[in-house]
């Protein structure tokens, strides 16, 4: 009887939308891992029949019916620009990981994306068009100006997050953050957390909750009031507005959160159908008698860059496990080193979805990515991760906790901890649990990409969905912390207790007049 109401709920969801409408999309930030798990929901929206504006810096390379593209210009892609000798030290007072630095980079990227966007002529453009939009979809990250635009197109707005949420994310959602079971974005932590890690997660979420508060939103508000005028109300007050955040988590992979419910998870979204690989990579695999392992450290990181001590190391693991191929994103040829394995083969670029679900893929050596641990998870591909910054750190420890892999610090990035991870990761046993614990992460009520959908035409049917919003966005941190009646009950049980104190006083008192009175009378007598 269940699968008629299931079969039914997915044949809706397939089919087109009875009513089309206008959605407009804002992505201000340069980073095209982000933009790879966002765009997935407006092409199946625009496949329903929503007209889809899109402004960002990423424009489809084909045409696609109901989508237009609008590009920003100014701004280099973040692609192929972290160098990894910036993460050869790391400073760690008393052992601990010290990750507000992150925070910094975060602020400037965002600063820097934001003057871009809001001074380019396509803003202009969008203010004066006559198109009134059903629902506004922008991006959750470093910054909230493109929030200030969707304030003046008076339209419900859906946040998207391609992360774990920011620490200043919670507030504008009224969802709450419990310290000993929510691991802050940029340490290594899960929900299970001893003493000490507990008390480094306070530190860091509320230190980095207060940056962006003081030095972030007074930032983007002067950076709006400059191209629009004073006027508009305060950066944090304008994303109280947001109707819905939808985030790239799932609970199989990262744990449970206590998400109020205008938070909707849908983790691995962005993994689409399987594509056939290109013939040299599947002439590759064919040779690949035992297997290929699989290396990318991301869109981002400059493969170039890293330091020749740890290449070397890397080689030489390689060279210890002939009788894998290797296969390794690696831009540019003229940066290769001559004295690179006969078993390893580099890339320009790879389709790491499609490659990742081939059988004859037995590892994966990432960065700890979330785009690339959900489809590792996802294929059933155990993974030995390396983090370098941001929440890679977060999905690491995810990753272990869960059993999907290990972990080799990049200052243990050495032959004998690469070997010895590569060991345990290629271990027949160790690769059975993965992929029984990928069921857990594969099975759904409904696809995520599904969900998503739902959602957003929720938002746009209802005209913002009121009835999931939490007053808790507009209260303040007294009493959302219940401050006020912690001092309210501790000043009655202090009133009690001197109450108690006075009481026991007077019959004390009484006791001892009566005492004495009796003494007096004896000595008389």
């Amino acid at each position: 009887m269940l699968l008629l109401p299931l079969f039914l709920l997915t044949f809706s969801l397939g089919t087109k939308s009875t009513e089309a409408a206008q959605i407009l999309g804002l992505f201000q930030h340069p980073g095209k891992s982000h933009f790879d798990f966002f765009r997935p929901m407006f092409l199946a929206l625009a496949e329903r029949g929503h007209s889809i504006s899109m402004y960002s810096y990423f424009p489809l390379e084909k045409p696609v019916a109901n989508y237009t593209d609008y590009v920003f210009q100014g701004m280099p892609l973040l692609t192929d620009i972290v160098d990894l000798k910036n993460f050869e030290s790391e400073w760690k007072p008393l052992g601990l990981p010290f990750k507000v630095p992150t925070y910094f980079m975060l602020n400037d990227w965002g600063l820097r994306s934001c003057q871009v966007a809001l001074n380019s002529p396509l803003i202009a453009q969008l203010l004066e068009s006559p198109i009134r939009y059903d629902v506004i979809i922008l991006e959750n990250f470093s910054n909230d100006c493109m929030a200030a635009v969707a304030h003046l197109l008076k339209a419900p707005v859906i946040a998207l997050s391609s992360c774990a949420i920011m620490p200043w994310h919670y507030k504008r959602m009224g969802s709450p953050f419990i310290n000993p079971i929510m691991p802050m974005n940029f340490l290594p932590y899960t929900d299970d957390m001893g003493l000490i890690d507990r008390l480094n997660n306070f530190f860091h979420f509320h230190t980095v909750n207060t940056l962006y508060n003081l030095i972030t939103q007074p930032a983007t508000d002067a950076l709006i009031a400059q191209r629009f005028g004073p006027g508009l109300p305060p950066i944090n007050e304008i994303v109280k507005n947001t109707s819905l955040m939808i985030i790239n988590q799932y609970y199989a992979l990262t744990g449970p959160r206590p998400y109020a419910p205008n938070v909707v998870e849908v983790g691995g979204l962005q993994v689409g159908p399987l594509k056939p690989l290109s013939r040299h990579l599947l002439d590759l695999l064919d040779r690949s008698t035992n297997g290929i392992i699989y290396i990318s450290w991301g869109s981002m990181v400059n493969t170039s860059t890293l330091p020749s001590a740890k290449r070397n190391a890397l080689f030489r693991s390689i060279s210890q496990l002939k009788e894998y191929n290797f296969v390794m994103r690696w831009k540019g040829d003229k940066s290769l080193p001559k004295d690179k394995p006969s078993n390893l083969y580099t890339f320009d670029w790879l389709p790491q979805r499609d490659l990742l679900c081939h059988p004859k893929v037995k590892g994966f050596i990432s960065h700890g990515g979330l785009l690339g641990t959900t489809e590792a998870v996802h294929c059933g591909v155990p993974m030995l991760v390396t983090p370098f910054y941001g929440d890679q750190f977060l999905n690491a420890g995810a990753m272990k906790q869960r059993g999907f892999g290990v972990i080799v610090d990049f200052s243990d990035f050495d032959t004998d901890h690469i070997t010895r991870g590569l060991r345990i990761i290629l271990d027949q046993k160790f690769a059975d649990n993965v992929r029984r614990s990928t069921e857990a992460f594969r099975e759904r009520a409904i696809p995520p990409l599904e969900l998503a959908i739902w959602w957003i035409e929720h938002v746009i049917k209802s005209g913002g969905a009121p009835l999931i919003q939490s007053e808790a966005r507009h209260i303040n941190w007294i009493v959302y912390n219940s401050i006020d009646v912690y001092m309210f009950w501790l000043g009655v049980i202090c009133l009690l207790i001197v109450a108690l104190w006075k009481l026991i006083r007077g019959i004390r008192s009484v006791f001892g007049r009566g005492k004495t009175s009796r003494d007096t009378k004896t000595k008389q007598q």
